[in-house]
């Protein structure tokens, strides 16, 4: 065989075998075939269709619900070898809650479909937090104390069993707002290793990242009417304590009444990039105004606005994706103080935006919200709700994770590449 991963052979019968092309130098027998668009993702098809098992019938309805993002070629023959691959193995994304000060033993080995053992090799190290390998008597019988030496260096293979070791908060130590800590981590099966996962370490609190303005702006901004960015208050009113605020600069009304151009806030750097580990959490934040007219008959456009979008500009082979929180999926914003939380998952009233004004937005998939937040471009929070001047305040902006559960935080089927990219959930 000229397929270098393949480990055996067999003889069988059938219609159709499906191959990725860019694994040949030439096709391995006469055959006829079909294109599909580019994609390399053998692996992930081999992870759930058998090709020594299935029916050509079978192989077109599982095909088409790939939506045109695999690379494949259909050849057509009576008789074959149907070779088995061995599949990388998976590292898992995971998330895991330190207190402060506490240690933690983690388990980092793969998620192999070959049912092979697996090596776990740390790439990148904590930046708060320290690695350890187990002690020779944990390791051996579960006794105190658990750290043994500090892992200093990289790539270190763990040498724990069930590829375990030991993540450390400083003696000296107080929950900040975000998360801990993140490092990556591969695994190897002995003939294939992993693109890197990341293990996110947060506190109690269970925020991963967050902006309460205690000292700053930090580094927030506005896009849209308002160019001159956001205001810092030091002080409190209400439940806002030490927030930002902006107001419209300008109008620009319709002839639908409606102000056409639309402010809003936008997040900072800390907010975007792969955020995958919230699915599941919730985003929250306060909003609050002390002027403008907001009567029902004053909204922009009816209410039909986007409170949040999430832009991720490589999704969708680099088209680019938006999924947003409709205010109409809320119960809606009057200027007073007002408490916000949206679920993150797809299924808590968010839209995915199709790109074209004809169509309706509709309800993201599952793989198509897990691959926006596991590359986050931007996020922006609308700020101009009404067709007058305004000013609206914002505070304790909160990524919050769902209850860690360490390597089952995220779905296997959403890791086929670490920005899930190659997500075959359904």
């Amino acid at each position: 065989s000229k397929r270098p991963f393949h480990r055996k052979c067999e003889d069988v019968s059938l219609n159709t075998l499906v191959v990725d092309p860019l694994s040949f130098t030439q096709p391995p027998f006469s055959s006829t075939f079909t294109a599909y668009p580019p994609f390399n993702a053998t692996q992930q098809l081999l992870r759930y269709f058998n090709p020594c098992r299935m029916t050509s019938s079978s192989y077109f309805s599982k095909i088409t619900n790939w939506k045109r993002k695999i690379s494949i070629l259909i050849f057509t023959t009576s008789s074959l070898c149907c070779c088995h691959a061995n599949l990388a193995p998976l590292a898992l994304h995971q998330l895991y809650e330190v207190s402060s000060g506490g240690e933690l033993v983690l388990a980092l080995h793969g998620y192999d479909l070959n049912g092979d053992k697996t090596l776990a090799t740390i790439t990148k190290l904590p930046t708060s937090g320290k690695l350890y390998q187990l002690s020779y008597v944990y390791n051996k019988h579960g006794y105190d104390p658990k750290a043994g030496v500090q892992i200093t260096s990289i790539p270190c293979n763990v040498t724990g069993d069930k590829s375990r070791l030991v993540y450390k908060r400083p003696a000296i130590d107080q929950e900040h707002n975000g998360e801990w800590d993140r490092f990556d981590y591969t695994v190897s099966d002995g003939k294939a290793s992993s693109r890197a996962g990341i293990v996110t370490l947060i506190a109690p609190s269970r925020l991963v990242v967050a902006s309460d303005f205690r000292l700053s702006s930090e580094g927030w901004s506005t896009i849209g009417n308002r160019k001159n960015g956001v205001s810092y208050e030091p002080t409190s009113r209400g439940v806002m304590n030490r927030y930002i605020y902006a107001a419209d600069n300008s109008l620009n009304i319709g002839r639908s009444g409606d102000d056409e151009d639309l402010w809003y806030f936008v997040l900072p750097q800390k907010f975007t990039g792969w955020h995958g580990i919230m699915y599941g959490g919730s985003f929250e934040f306060i909003l609050s105004s002390f002027s403008g007219d907001f009567s029902d008959d004053k909204f922009n456009f009816g209410g039909d606005m986007n409170l949040v979008e999430i832009y991720c500009e490589r999704c969708d082979l680099n088209k680019g994706v938006t999924i947003a929180y409709p205010l109409s999926s809320t119960s809606g914003f009057s200027g007073s103080t007002k408490s916000f939380s949206l679920g993150m998952t797809e299924n808590e009233g968010w839209l995915l935006d199709p790109e074209n004004t004809l169509l309706e937005w509709t309800v993201p998939t599952k793989c198509d919200f897990i691959e926006v937040i596991s590359g986050i471009t931007s996020v922006r929070i609308l700020g101009d709700f009404t067709n007058w001047y305004e000013s609206v305040s914002i505070d304790s902006v909160n990524w919050r994770s769902a209850p860690p559960k360490g390597r089952k935080q995220l779905l296997p089927c959403a890791q086929g590449t670490p920005d899930a990219r190659g997500c075959t959930c359904k």
